[in-house]
């Protein structure tokens, strides 16, 4: 789906929550000073306009929601690089997890060494993975 369509199935859902084109109309218009028609807002659903920013952030301040913004947050480069860290931290810590579950089984006569080896090699591997992460970041 497209840029442009995507935002329309967002619109589409706000438009919906305030109960058609013409509520849509008179919020928008309410938060921006001025009116906004019907036929406006529905060139702009059809894809015939354009959505501006300014009436998308009005109606979701209208409605108390903000899904075009969110959308359009993910691709920003710092929000992509901190769900990356975040994602790198959490696989760290499940195999640090695992590789100290192991280690204690071991040293209770309950593990073995293989399982051990093999979950201290996954931390290492997880490590690297993670440095490389943050060597691309300081690119």
């Amino acid at each position: 789906m497209s840029e442009r369509g995507i935002i329309r199935a967002f619109m589409a859902n706000l438009i919906e929550k305030a109960g058609g084109f013409d509520a849509a109309a008179a919020m928008i218009g309410a938060r921006l000073g001025h009116d906004i028609s019907k036929g406006s807002i529905s060139k702009r659903q059809s894809g015939q306009l354009d959505w501006p920013l300014i009436e998308i952030m009005a109606l979701e301040d209208a409605i108390g929601e903000q899904p075009v913004r969110r959308w359009l947050m993910q691709s920003l480069p710092e929000v992509q690089d901190a769900a990356c860290l975040m994602q790198s931290a959490g696989e760290l810590a499940a195999e640090g997890g695992e590789a100290v579950m192991a280690l204690t089984q071991l040293a209770m006569g309950k593990g073995c060494r293989a399982t051990a080896r093999k979950q201290i090699a996954d931390v290492i591997d997880s490590a690297k993975r993670t440095a490389a992460v943050l060597v691309r970041e300081d690119g």
